[in-house]
């Protein structure tokens, strides 16, 4: 995956519509990453609906799990494609509210989305005890993401492109994590009875 995702990173920075790397590719929200990363999500939320329905066996904290994750994650996807919280930043911005330490509001709307995961894991700790190292290296991508979209002012094209490659292996490592979520919950359901 970790070979994957960077072969893509690369072929988005080569493979150009535009003069320059960063404008169709890693700025547009249009462009391959942003594709990318909306997919990865998707497939988040289809691998915790698909835990959800096996989970049949599990107890009702960890089907609750399931479900509100590929909730959530099916949120982030649409907001990935959509642009809900750059939408509604834009709209916190243009009252001219300051944003404190960090460049926009959209900023500060996908900060508070990795502290409500942050609670939200911590809630359900037992049940992703399994995949935990997976979750906590795609956090570690998150927080890079977010700290040099948050803080690099004026954004480089060295920059976009490294905010941007570690949106898409946070992506990637809650996948790995939910299907790897997913498979568990697979062989338990599977095992026979007694």
């Amino acid at each position: 995956m970790v070979v994957l995702v960077g072969l893509y990173i690369l072929a988005s920075i080569l493979v150009l519509p535009g003069d320059e790397p960063t404008d169709c590719n890693f700025v547009d929200e249009r462009g391959t990453v942003t594709a990318l990363s909306a997919v990865l999500l998707a497939s988040d939320a289809a691998f915790g609906l698909a835990s959800f329905l096996l989970a049949t066996k599990e107890c009702l904290r960890t089907r609750i799990f399931w479900v509100l994750s590929s909730a959530a994650l099916g949120i982030l996807a649409l907001d990935e494609l959509l642009e809900f919280h750059e939408r509604i930043g834009d709209r916190i911005d243009a009252l001219g509210i300051g944003a404190g330490p960090v460049r926009h509001w959209n900023d500060v709307i996908v900060i508070a989305y990795g502290v409500l995961a942050i609670g939200f894991l911590g809630f359900f700790f037992s049940t992703i005890a399994r995949f935990l190292e997976l979750l906590a290296v795609a956090f570690v991508f998150f927080v890079l993401h977010t700290s040099i979209d948050s803080l690099v002012e004026p954004p480089t094209v060295f920059s976009v492109i490294a905010e941007e490659s570690c949106k898409l292996y946070c992506s990637a490592f809650v996948s790995l994590a939910f299907l790897f979520g997913m498979l568990a919950v697979a062989r338990r359901t599977g095992k026979p009875e007694g």
